[in-house]
């Protein structure tokens, strides 16, 4: 039988799926059943800068009045939501829990005197840090360059007060992705995730109004970064992870393939269950197995750009060529 187990971020992991950073990963039951089925690594729920700056922020407060004149409006809440002050408890508690790797995360968005918190997740036991730049730049007199120029002030910020690894989870609305990724690689960034699925607007012709609409991910969005894990693969000493679509085995294996170190999951364990764990591990050792292959290693980046024969598959060349060979 193939072995699974992989080295993430300079930690041992025994299988390179990771649970996501997702509603799944602030219960500890769960994170204990992600482990018994196979999972190599948990990413608690975000923490949001918001929580940090201000506990009680003005959008909080109306949630609250409303959950106080409704009752069953109480049910819109996650369950076990994770306040500030609550965070570090559940750092501790899931490192008593696990024997795998738990890694935190911080969702982030502008510098401030809140990323000295990540020090204090690292002294509660945190094996490693992802740090979440998720913004919807919507800003018309901010260029590209101030934004990257921000997020690389948060990551260094980070990267200074820690001595754990650090992961930095992307979006792909980059105009020189490669470039940031390496700017990134420079400041000592130890994974970067890719990538980051924004909430997306949705309008009711019902009510007039617009609001969030949260959807789980179709395996169609794990092309993205199987594109990016590819192009990056060889190119940038952080380790590459995966996320967005990948529901089974050959999704997973295909992201190892074009260089992935590990593969993240969230829509598909909230669709099937954190057991389709067992599952997909079960489908990896198999495919290896037929293949000869005897450890993850043998494979990892087989298929990326700097392997392939024909690199141009991952950029504009492939595309030229197949819109021209369209008959219509």
């Amino acid at each position: 039988m193939a072995d699974m187990v992989t080295e993430y971020m300079g930690l041992a992991l025994p299988s390179p799926l990771v649970l996501a950073s997702s509603a799944l990963s602030n219960r500890i039951e769960n994170l204990e059943l992600a482990e018994a089925h196979g999972a190599g690594a948990v990413v608690l729920r975000s923490l949001f800068e918001e929580q940090l700056e201000s506990e009680n922020t003005a959008l909080e407060e109306e949630l609250a009045r409303g959950a106080d004149q409704n009752p069953e409006a109480r049910t819109y809440f996650p369950p076990q939501r994770v306040g500030p002050h609550d965070y570090l408890s559940l750092v501790e508690k899931a490192k008593r829990a696990l024997s795998i790797p738990v890694i935190a995360s911080l969702n982030c968005s502008e510098p401030g005197s809140w990323t000295g918190y990540a020090k204090e997740i690292e002294q509660a036991g945190a094996d490693a840090l992802e740090v979440n730049l998720y913004a919807v730049e919507a800003d018309m007199d901010r260029s590209a360059a101030e934004v990257e120029a921000r997020y690389l002030e948060i990551v260094g910020s980070i990267r200074a007060g820690v001595k754990i690894p650090i992961a930095v989870k992307l979006s792909p609305y980059f105009t020189s992705l490669g470039h940031f990724a390496a700017q990134l690689d420079r400041q000592g960034v130890n994974a970067l995730v890719l990538f980051n699925r924004f909430l997306q607007p949705d309008i009711s012709l019902e009510k007039m109004s617009a609001h969030a609409a949260m959807t789980l991910s179709s395996s169609a969005e794990a092309l993205v970064p199987l594109r990016w894990i590819g192009i990056l693969h060889g190119r940038v000493k952080a380790h590459l992870a995966a996320t967005t679509g990948v529901y089974d085995a050959q999704g997973v294996l295909k992201q190892l393939l074009a260089g992935a170190q590990v593969v993240q999951l969230a829509s598909a364990l909230m669709k099937n269950g954190i057991p389709h764990l067992g599952k997909i591990i079960t489908g990896m050792e198999e495919w290896l197995d037929r293949r000869g292959a005897s450890t993850l290693e043998e494979v990892r980046g087989s298929l990326s750009q700097k392997a392939v024969s024909d690199p141009g598959a991952f950029e504009r060349a492939q595309y030229v060529h197949l819109i021209l060979s369209q008959n219509v």
